[in-house]
């Protein structure tokens, strides 16, 4: 550890700052009236332990100091008429102050500077009493004012710089901790200073004073340049040009994941976005924030925090915060529900504004556009994600795996992400059949996205959706474990298949319902069918229940197929009814879903190989598993069989033996 001679180095702490212990007082607010408070009180709020011995009626005038050195203690309980606090104390007491307590010393410049601190019934009123000082510092009649929020040693702090017509310049250093409200008032002649930094120190010293708030989920962060690099990525990554962020930002953490509320707009012209973080050194716009008067459309948690709950009606309940709550059993993504379109190339597919007038014009909700083909990011996404966002729909990316490099390709899915995507959709197809290694090659790319995105971020996985005709793709490596995919939306291209719209919707449920994951259908329009194929599809959907559909492709989807996509439907009551819900097989099967049945086996408790062959070992563990649960013996699978062990395993087993 170095030493110093503390006779030759100057006093590390600022002089503004400098807390004196000797004799404070502290007055309690009640209806506007001012009395004498508990010297423990004084204590809490400051740290401090006042002098028992002097009364108050027995405490001298205000003294203040002839240098910068020795400064005197001086009792103020903010009185209106000081100079440094002009209207400071009734803009406390109309946020509900129930005690202050202020230390007042002069400076050697002719200025003065007065500490305080001061209590509230909550952290919301803190938070509304500094927005509320602030604004007043900012709207000084005749001055030229500043201000600067992003601190980032001091989170939450904020500098308010009002200059006068006369020259005389005032600063307020303001921070809120909790239910508590600190800072220093700085009045003297001349310019601002050029470095703060003495200021945001200050800010520092005097929450120091103050106890931190016990088992908060939500606290403020600083702003350093680091953040507010990141934050220009991904507003860059996203598709949108500037080099500077026009406003300011804040930052906060809410049960662990960092959000940061910025002013992206031009000097004048206020944008104001929500990012979440992905990482320590990535985050993800996650849109606009629209504003009621003074009131934004964010968390509760964040307006609190942020200092705008006053500003919100009481009942307003807020918005909550995207992709951070899990999903329920069987819910589809809110980005998947509903009707939406895929597209291929951007550069074929008209312009933005043509895009957004033919979605509204025919129902669709949701585009999901090409971001990204193995390795290699397409930049469409980027240009377009933006816009059409504003525009009031949502956006979501696909990309097409080949898995060569699992941890490559997965930080090509995240790029998108970070870009603003409302959801992510994983095209996996063919060329995942042909590897020896194809489970861990899943795994090891759904680890490493899920890394990236965070464990609740909508994910998808679309496919073959006939299970039973592709035995080899490793369906279940991204439908269970810790790192699984939300949603499943197989490609029902009935046409190619040769059969009906109804039939290929039936076969396609059956077999992909024992994942357990809520799925959204995605429907061909690249095949010239008619419009009563298509509604014929669309009422197979909403027979089985599916909460969303989509259709492959926008450029190859005909004028005549365009209103049959959104319309109303009228479907009539199918008379006969699919014989089995869930997929029937026995002894000699062998595939995926095999492997699903082996680890539902598992996971309910009863050994058995997952290798995805239906042996002698496979057909004793499901006799075994019918005897325990009272079910009827069979040699193959049926639907009380399936139903009863998803229902006792959950959507997703996690047993991924290989």
């Amino acid at each position: 550890m170095a030493t110093s001679d503390s006779s030759k180095e100057p006093d590390a702490t600022p002089r503004i700052v400098r807390w004196t212990i000797g004799v404070l007082v502290a007055t309690s607010v009640a209806a506007g009236t001012a009395v004498a408070a508990d010297p423990l009180v004084v204590t809490e709020l400051t740290g401090l332990v006042p002098n028992p011995s002097l009364p108050v009626a027995a405490l001298p005038a205000p003294v203040t100091a002839a240098s910068d050195g020795g400064d005197e203690v001086a009792n103020t309980s903010l009185p209106s008429n000081d100079p440094g606090l002009p209207g400071l104390k009734a803009l406390l007491v109309g946020q509900g102050a129930q005690a202050t307590v202020a230390v007042r010393r002069a400076m050697s410049d002719g200025g003065a500077t007065t500490s305080f601190a001061t209590a509230f019934p909550s952290a919301a009123a803190a938070r509304a009493s500094e927005r509320r000082v602030v604004g007043a510092v900012l709207a000084t009649p005749g001055a030229t004012t500043g201000l600067n929020a992003e601190l980032e040693n001091s989170p939450g702090g904020r500098i308010a710089i009002a200059v006068g017509s006369d020259g005389t310049l005032r600063i307020i250093a303001i921070a809120a901790r909790g239910a508590r409200l600190v800072g220093t008032v700085t009045t003297k002649p001349g310019a601002p200073a050029p470095d703060l930094t003495p200021y945001v120190v200050g800010i520092d010293a005097s929450i120091a004073r103050i106890a931190p708030v016990a088992g908060a989920t939500t606290a403020e962060l600083g702003v350093s340049d680091a953040l507010r690099l990141a934050i220009r990525a991904a507003w860059a990554a996203s598709g949108r040009t500037g080099a500077e962020i026009g406003g300011s930002m804040l930052a906060a953490t809410v049960d662990g994941t960092t959000w940061v509320m910025a002013d992206m707009g031009a000097p004048g012209t206020p944008d104001v976005r929500l990012f979440r973080a992905l990482s320590p050194t990535s985050y993800q716009l996650m849109g606009q924030v629209a504003f009621s008067g003074a009131c934004p459309a964010i968390p509760v948690s964040l307006r609190e925090v942020w200092g705008y709950a006053s500003e919100c009606a009481p009942d307003d309940a807020g918005q909550p915060l995207p992709g951070t709550q899990p999903l329920a059993p069987g819910t589809l993504p809110e980005p998947a529900q509903g009707n939406g379109q895929w597209i291929w190339m951007m550069s074929r597919s008209g312009s933005i504004a043509s895009i957004v007038a033919r979605a509204r014009a025919n129902g669709l909700r949701t585009l999901y556009i090409k971001s990204g083909d193995g390795r290699s990011y397409w930049t469409q996404f980027d240009r377009a994600v933006g816009p059409l966002k504003a525009a009031g729909l949502r956006v979501c990316a696909w990309q097409y795996v080949l898995l060569r490099r699992p941890e490559v390709e997965a930080a090509v899915a995240a790029r998108a992400v970070r870009a603003g995507a409302d959801c992510f959709v994983i095209d996996a197809e063919t060329e995942l059949e042909r590897y020896k290694d194809r489970y861990k090659r899943v795994q090891r790319y759904m680890r490493a996205l899920r890394a990236r995105v965070g464990p609740t971020y909508p994910i998808g996985m679309t496919s073959f959706p006939y299970v039973d005709y592709h035995g080899p793709f490793p369906y279940t490596a991204f439908f269970t474990g810790p790192d699984a995919a939300n949603f499943n939306m197989p490609q029902v291209y009935w046409k190619a298949f040769r059969t009906s719209a109804a039939k290929a919707v039936d076969r396609t449920i059956r077999w992909n319902r024992i994942f357990g994951v809520p799925m959204a259908l995605i429907g061909s329009t690249y095949m010239r069918e008619n419009r009563s194929e298509i509604t014929s599809f669309r009422c197979a959907a909403q027979a089985a229940g599916v909460q969303g559909v989509s259709w492959w492709e926008w450029k190859e989807t005909r004028p005549t197929h365009w209103s049959a996509l959104g319309n109303t439907l009228a479907c009539r009551t199918t008379a006969s009814r699919p014989a089995t819900k869930y997929p029937v097989f026995g002894v000699k099967s062998r595939g995926d879903y095999v492997r699903r049945l082996q680890q539902l086996l598992l996971a309910a408790g009863v050994p058995v190989p997952v290798d995805g062959v239906f042996g002698t070992r496979t057909a004793q563990a499901l006799a075994t598993y019918r005897t325990a649960r009272g079910l009827a013996q069979s040699p193959v699978t049926d639907d009380g069989v399936w139903a009863d062990l998803l229902a006792r395993t959950g959507a997703q087993a996690t047993s991924m033996r290989r």
